[in-house]
């Protein structure tokens, strides 16, 4: 899994070749992650854990997990927010 900050670190040097949502299933539930495909590594964006410990979890706060989204178009739409994916060059005018 990588962070956000280093995830910003390597696209400044050109690492990172694609930022793609894939659909994950836990067994019960599907959600969609987003993989970031890079020169020589492929990682999933990572949760950022929340910074009080005392919350009650199931599993440690500090564990790693990877950031979900409901849908695909949410995915898209955060990593697009997050300036992870390029702008849109083109728009489809109706007539």
């Amino acid at each position: 899994m990588i962070s956000l900050f280093p995830l910003q670190m390597a696209r400044l040097f050109g690492l990172v070749r694609a930022i793609v949502p894939a659909q994950v299933f836990d067994g019960r539930t599907s959600s969609w992650v987003l993989i970031v495909r890079g020169r020589g590594f492929t990682r999933v964006l990572r949760d950022e854990p929340l910074p009080a410990p005392n919350l009650i979890r199931p599993d440690g706060w500090n564990l790693p997990r990877p950031l979900r989204f409901p849908s695909e178009q949410v995915a898209v739409t955060y990593a697009a927010s997050m300036g992870l994916l390029p702008g849109r060059t083109t728009w489809t005018i109706k007539e």
